[in-house]
C-alpha cells in the first residue's frame, strides 16, 4: 500500500510538473506601439505634460507586467512614428500612439487601443486578456468605461425627450385625422405613426452620425468643437427654461403652411409618411435643439452604441402613441397643458450633462 501511494505521488508530481512546464512555455507577445513625448516635453513643459505624465504611467503598468509574468510574457516595443511602427499600425488597423497588441502563437491576437478622453491602459483588462491566451481560453470582451455608463441613460432620456414633444403630437394628431378620418382604427393607426416614426429616427440618425465624422475627421480640433458645442447646448438649455438669452432662439418660423402642404400631399402612402417624418425632424424648431446634447455625448469609439440607444429612447414614444391613436386627441391635450414643464425639464437635463460633461472632460 506504500509503494502505491508512493507511486501515485510521484506521479502526480509528473503531471504537476508537465503542465507547469507547458504552461511556462506558452509565450504570449505584447507590441507595444508607443509615442515617447520627452524630447517634446523639455521643449515645453505646459505643452506635453499630459502627453508626458500618460508615457510614464503607461511604461510602468508594462514593465509591471512583463516581470510579473516572468518570461511568459515578451513585450516587444515599436516607436509610433517609425517606419516599423507605420507597417504594424497598418496591418492591425491602428490609429492612436500607445495601443497594445496581445498575440499568443496561434495567430489569436486583441488590440487594446487608448482614447482620447481614457489616455491610460487598463491594466486589470490587459492582465485578463494575457491569462486567457495563456490558458488557451478565449479573451473577455473589453470592459465598457464607467463615462459610456452615465452616457447611455442620458441618451436614452435626450432621444425620449426628443419626441415626447408637444408640437410632435399635434402633428400626429392631425396626421391621424387627416390620413384615417374620426373614426381611427387602432392597428392602421399604429402603422401610420411608427412609418412617421422611422422617418424621423433616419433624419436623427444621419445628423447624429454627421457630427460623428466631423469628430473623426477633425481631431485637432476636437476639444474646441467639444467647447463651442458646449456653450451652445448651454444656451439652448436656457432658452427651454424660458430665458431668453440668444433673441435667435426665440424666432419663430413659419413651418405650419408648409407642414400642412405636405401632408396632404404625402400622407396616404408609407413611402410619403417616411418622408414626412425625414422632413418635419429639421422643420420643427420646438424639438431640434435637444439633439445639440447629444454631440458631447459620442465617445467615438462606442458611436454606434450611443446611437443605437438613443434611437430605442426616440421610438419608445412612438410605439406609445401608436398603441394609443384612439385617445391621442386626449394626450395632445395633456401635453400641451404640461409643455412648459416638458420643456424645462428638457433643459435641466441638458445643462446638468453640459455641465458635468465639462468639468470631467474639459477641465480635469
Amino acid at each position: 500500500m506504500a509503494k502505491i501511494k508512493a507511486h501515485l505521488l510521484f506521479g502526480f508530481l509528473l503531471i504537476m510538473l508537465f503542465i507547469n512546464v507547458a504552461y511556462s512555455t506558452e509565450k504570449v507577445v505584447i507590441l507595444l506601439l508607443y509615442y515617447d513625448p520627452t524630447p517634446d516635453w523639455i521643449k515645453c513643459p505646459a505643452c506635453y505634460q499630459d502627453a508626458y505624465d500618460d508615457f510614464l504611467v503607461n511604461n510602468a503598468t508594462i514593465n509591471r507586467i512583463q516581470n510579473d509574468y516572468s518570461g511568459q510574457v515578451l513585450v516587444n516595443r515599436i516607436e509610433y512614428y517609425s517606419n516599423y511602427g507605420q507597417t504594424i499600425r497598418g496591418f492591425y488597423n491602428i490609429t492612436q500612439p500607445n495601443s497594445l497588441i496581445i498575440k499568443d502563437d496561434k495567430g489569436n491576437f486583441t488590440v487594446i487601443t487608448v482614447t482620447w478622453n481614457q489616455r491610460t491602459f487598463n491594466e486589470t483588462y490587459i492582465r485578463h486578456v494575457v491569462d486567457a491566451y495563456l490558458e488557451e481560453t478565449p479573451p473577455p470582451p473589453p470592459p465598457l468605461p464607467p463615462s459610456l455608463m452615465a452616457v447611455l441613460p442620458l441618451a436614452f432620456s435626450f432621444g425620449f425627450l426628443e419626441t415626447f414633444s408637444p408640437c410632435l403630437l399635434a402633428l400626429l394628431s392631425f396626421l391621424l385625422s387627416f390620413s384615417l378620418g374620426e373614426t381611427t382604427k387602432c392597428r392602421e393607426g399604429f402603422f401610420h405613426v411608427m412609418t412617421f416614426g422611422v422617418g424621423f429616427l433616419f433624419a436623427a440618425l444621419i445628423l447624429g452620425l454627421t457630427f460623428g465624422l466631423v469628430f473623426l475627421s477633425m481631431l485637432g480640433l476636437r476639444i474646441i468643437l467639444l467647447w463651442v458645442v458646449c456653450i451652445f447646448a448651454i444656451f439652448f438649455g436656457l432658452n427651454l427654461l424660458g430665458i431668453n438669452v440668444l433673441k435667435f432662439l426665440n424666432s419663430k418660423f413659419d413651418t405650419k403652411s408648409l407642414i400642412r402642404k405636405l401632408t396632404r400631399k404625402y400622407v396616404f402612402t408609407y413611402a410619403g409618411l417616411i418622408l414626412l417624418g425625414f422632413v418635419f425632424y429639421f422643420l420643427d424648431p420646438c424639438i431640434a435643439p435637444i439633439f445639440v446634447s447629444m454631440v458631447p455625448l459620442m465617445l467615438i469609439d462606442y458611436l454606434p452604441l450611443i446611437l443605437f440607444v438613443f434611437s430605442l429612447g426616440l421610438m419608445l414614444p412612438f410605439i406609445i402613441i401608436g398603441m394609443l391613436t384612439s385617445s391621442i386627441s386626449k394626450l395632445v391635450r395633456v401635453t400641451y397643458r404640461h409643455r412648459s414643464i416638458i420643456r424645462a425639464v428638457s433643459g435641466l437635463i441638458l445643462i446638468t450633462y453640459v455641465l458635468y460633461f465639462i468639468v470631467l472632460y474639459l477641465i480635469l
